[in-house]
């Protein structure tokens, strides 16, 4: 059985430690990883969020982590969002 899974991690600046932070999302799809990041980039738009990195997990059986295989998918999500982006300024 194989299964995959999709991590997507916001990130924010801040002006000391205290003020910076991230939000990771963790979904079964990459539509619900683009959609959920998407959300999420809205959610936290006072703060100045960019997706700082995202991944595609595929792993066999039972112990997932013993069988994942992981594959760089940023710039696939930080794409998606910047179309999304685009699609309501209207740039």
């Amino acid at each position: 059985m194989t299964r995959e899974l999709y991590w997507g991690t916001i990130a924010w600046d801040g002006y000391d430690e205290a003020s910076e932070g991230i939000y990771t999302v963790k979904r079964n799809s990459l539509q619900d990883l683009l959609e959920d990041v998407n959300y999420y980039m809205d959610y936290f738009k006072a703060r100045s969020p960019y997706v700082e990195s995202a991944s595609k997990e595929v792993g066999n059986g039972l112990d997932f982590r013993k069988t994942s295989i992981e594959a760089d998918i940023t710039e696939v999500v930080q794409e998606y969002i910047k179309n999304k982006t685009r699609d309501v300024h209207g740039k």
